[in-house]
């Protein structure tokens, strides 16, 4: 899931109008970010299936750290804490850990059994598997999403969300529809970067939403 994580950070948003917005963006994307640091050096792996764009091929064989509901979200606690602290604010780490634990929550959602828990060797492996409708999931996240926007945002600003979050989600259409028969990404790496160039991308246009 990529811009679905962003439907959470309107609805904290909402919620705990004294936090910045960017506090909850940044909070929804921490998993992802985190995971686009760990592949590079090896703490974390993918499996990429060279012949298969679709993300149900996609085949996340170590993530402990950076998507289990414990070890990730005390490391959440930690970075929520220390942003807290340099803003005065002490909710802003409540909200970042909301934020992250909502990562985890919506990628059990579409992920196929792969997310842990624990976060240690052996963890059981949890995981709905909505990817495996491709078609289906995009129209569910996109929606999802739209709704969010739409319920947690004023009008221009919802309306400012919605174009670019489409704008964004249709950028990774073809992990759905599996438009090209060959995956665009051949290796983990190429993955990680593409993660960690377009969740804070999404972070800075949105942010403009405050």
């Amino acid at each position: 899931m990529f811009v679905g994580h962003f439907a959470i950070a309107f609805l904290l948003g909402y919620l705990f109008p004294g936090v910045p917005l960017w506090a909850a963006l940044v909070g929804v994307s921490f998993p992802d970010l985190l995971w686009a640091v760990f592949v590079p050096l090896g703490l974390e792996d993918l499996e990429v299936d060279p012949n298969n764009p679709l993300q149900s091929s996609l085949r996340f064989t170590k993530l402990p750290y950076s998507h289990s509901l414990v070890i990730t979200n005390v490391m959440s606690f930690a970075v929520g804490g220390a942003i807290a602290v340099a803003l005065g604010n002490p909710v802003v780490a409540l909200v970042f850990v909301l934020a992250s634990a909502s990562h985890w929550a919506l990628d059990l959602v579409v992920h196929i059994k792969d997310i842990p828990i624990l976060g240690f060797d052996g963890d059981r492996k949890l995981g709905l598997g909505l990817w495996r409708w491709g078609k289906v999931a995009f129209f569910v996240e996109l929606l999802f999403y739209v709704a969010f926007a739409v319920a947690f945002l004023s009008g221009a600003a919802a309306i400012y969300a919605i174009v670019v979050g489409t704008v964004f989600h249709l950028l990774n259409a073809n992990t759905f529809f599996g438009f090209t028969k060959k995956n665009t990404f051949r290796t983990a790496n190429q993955y990680a970067l593409a993660v960690g160039l377009l969740f804070p991308a999404m972070i800075v246009i949105l942010g403009l939403v405050a």
